[in-house]
């Protein structure tokens, strides 16, 4: 929410181009934003920005409150507790879903690159632009009809039956998932990005756990904290975030997998550099 207002709010107040009646707009260039001044320049001080930002985060919480108290789903965050058997003879096995992790979480990037990119140069209306695409979704549903869905909900239940799903189909269900939440924002779709890819990567997660011997619930977390992390450009809050999610005795895999494909990212930014 602080995002999305905070992005119109220094368009209006920066760019010519935008006035009030353009504030539910749905289309709002990246190329743009990034020349405009930061979102703390619109306030006078810090705590006018705090204020702000708390009033916006109150009205999150209370909806979400209400969401959940009108449609009660399983739980998601919260501190979970699961006994794990460290089994150190396998440890070396731990690399393939770190490296898988963050190949896919470069591919979630790409993908939303790649969407930007094809939307940009689709000059129909933003409506029909849309329109189009909820078409398309809805014919992924008779593909898995997990493309609908945000994520967060789905997460839980999704987890209990991921390992009776055979790997190839969860690798489509994470692509599509990949795909639909790229390109359906950049079509004008509104919403976040991060449960989408966390549902994504527990799907590769999930599959890659079927063909190695280290326990399925650690395969997971490392798979997803190394995609995330990537997504986020952020180790420590994708660390933050996780630990709610998943077993509290896997917090040092999650943070050390994070912060490794923090460091693989840099590595590879670095290497292409040189070579460019």
């Amino acid at each position: 929410m602080v995002n999305w207002l905070g992005d119109r709010l220094r368009l209006i107040a920066y760019s010519s181009d935008w006035k009030w009646n353009h504030f539910w707009d749905t289309i709002v260039s990246k190329k743009q934003l990034k020349k405009l001044p930061k979102f703390s320049s619109l306030f006078k001080s810090k705590l006018h920005q705090k204020v702000f930002c708390l009033i916006m985060v109150m009205i999150g919480v209370v909806g979400a409150a209400i969401v959940f108290k009108l449609f009660p789903e399983e739980g998601l965050f919260g501190i979970h507790h699961r006994h794990i058997l460290w089994q150190w003879h396998y440890s070396m096995y731990v690399i393939i879903p770190l490296i898988v992790g963050w190949s896919f979480g470069m591919f979630f990037l790409w993908s939303e690159k790649w969407s930007d990119y094809v939307a940009e140069k689709i000059t129909i209306s933003p409506i029909i632009k849309a329109t189009i695409w909820g078409i398309v979704l809805a014919l992924l549903t008779l593909i898995t009809s997990y493309a609908l869905y945000s994520g967060e909900f789905q997460i839980v239940p999704f987890v209990h039956q991921a390992l009776q799903i055979s790997p190839l189909f969860l690798l489509v269900i994470a692509v599509i998932k990949t795909l639909s939440t790229n390109i359906g924002f950049s079509l004008g779709w509104r919403g976040g990005k991060i449960f989408p890819s966390i549902f994504a990567s527990v799907a590769v997660g999930a599959a890659i756990a079927q063909f190695l011997p280290i326990m399925p619930v650690m395969c997971v977390a490392i798979t997803v904290s190394a995609s995330i992390a990537v997504i986020l450009g952020k180790p420590l809050l994708t660390a933050i975030l996780l630990i709610l999610l998943l077993p509290i005795e896997l917090a040092p895999v999650i943070l050390v997998s994070a912060y490794l494909a923090a460091c693989l990212t840099k590595v590879s930014y670095s290497f292409r550099q040189k070579n460019n």
